[in-house]
């Protein structure tokens, strides 16, 4: 992975390249950014320019025998580290034995998500985990020489999701490592990490991408007609593997459009019957699912308010879509739309959480029901 290869970011790609040629490598960083904005990406071709055997002014040669082994993903004296679902059955207890799944993901799309690698793993209804096991496994492994005789890196992905044993054995290597050992932690929620590992770190911030930086993305590199990639970049929401996903399966979209029609028709209706029956399948989804489907809900509703005071050349959706919102969109007025985004990211909030989905989804119906009334 080179700095060439990533989406926008130029003022964080020059500052990174600068570290490395003026030799003030921090020896712990934090890669901060929103799910898909290229955080993942950016370590790589930041590691990689690191241990670059023929550094160029502004990028690796992507040519030595280093860059070769890296975009194979596999220099020994680079590292990767990420959440699991701890298995007794299946004897997976660090990264090291789904490493061969991570190699898969990140060839297929570098800009993959949480959602993406619990589906790649075949767990989309578990919530992974860094455990102490793995954090043992990183002392040994940086504890020991390079192998090169240069850096050893460690990439560590949602470090968020280290439990508090790990936590704490990660803090005291941080704290005391070994010489020329980098830490290169990438993270979207830097509050859910323990504030004595935020305080060592030097954080990069990698800002959502742009919809134009998107949109032009997916028109040269996945050719991409200009209208459909314009649509696609507004509904990525500045994340680049979410926009990929659209291209590659609809499935999910189609998924989203046809529950959401379905759900606000029968809370307009206040319909409890059928909406039991509804939650019911929606409960049945999947944890990730639920997610997918709440991001939609609240996308759906920002766009009749976008069309009710800036007119509807903003809105961008789908002719389907537009249609439906034509129609339903009088409903979603000043009165309600507070209301609305209030109780759907508390929803989310909870899911995030593993809440019970049948009470979750329940409850918002019934919210619902009163806040469609509002005119």
């Amino acid at each position: 992975m080179q700095f060439k290869n990533i989406i926008a970011h130029e003022a964080e790609k020059k500052h990174l390249i600068h570290t490395v040629q003026e030799n003030r490598i921090s020896h712990a960083q934090m890669f901060l950014g929103p799910s898909g904005s290229g955080t993942v990406p950016m370590a790589i071709a930041y590691a990689q320019y690191i241990l670059c055997q023929n550094k160029q002014e502004n990028d690796s040669c992507g040519a030595c025998a280093s860059c070769a082994k890296i975009q194979k993903h596999n220099h020994p004296d680079l590292h990767f580290s990420f959440p699991i679902h701890l298995s007794k059955e299946k004897h997976v207890y660090i990264s090291d034995n789904v490493l061969g799944v991570w190699r898969e993901i990140l060839d297929e799309n570098p800009y993959f998500g949480i959602e993406d690698w619990n589906l790649k793993l075949g767990n989309e209804n578990k919530q992974g985990v860094i455990g102490k096991e793995e954090s043992q496994k990183i002392v040994s492994k940086l504890s020991l020489k390079s192998f090169e005789g240069g850096y050893k890196i460690l990439i560590m992905w949602l470090p968020e999701l280290m439990n508090g044993q790990a936590s704490n054995k990660l803090l005291k290597f941080i704290e005391e490592p070994p010489h020329k050992t980098v830490f290169l932690l990438v993270a979207e929620d830097q509050e859910q990490i323990i504030a004595t590992i935020r305080s060592r770190t030097q954080i990069v911030k990698l800002p959502r991408l742009k919809e134009k930086a998107i949109a032009t993305y997916l028109e040269t590199e996945k050719e991409i007609s200009a209208n459909d990639s314009v649509i696609i970049a507004h509904l990525a929401e500045g994340d680049v593997g979410k926009a990929i996903h659209l291209i590659t399966e609809q499935t999910e979209a189609n998924f989203n459009f046809e529950n959401f029609v379905n759900w606000m028709r029968l809370c307009y209706q206040r319909n409890i019957a059928k909406s039991i029956d509804w939650v019911d399948l929606i409960a049945a989804s999947g944890r990730e699912n639920q997610k997918s489907f709440l991001k939609f809900c609240l996308n759906m509703f920002r766009q009749c308010i976008i069309g009710h005071y800036t007119g509807s050349e903003l809105v961008v959706l789908t002719d389907e879509q537009n249609a439906f919102l034509s129609k339903f969109s009088p409903f979603i007025n000043s009165k309600n739309i507070v209301g609305l985004t209030e109780v759907f990211n508390e929803a989310y909030y909870h899911i995030e959480r593993n809440a019970n989905a049948k009470i979750l989804f329940l409850d918002l119906s019934i919210k619902t029901f009163s806040l469609l009334q509002k005119k």
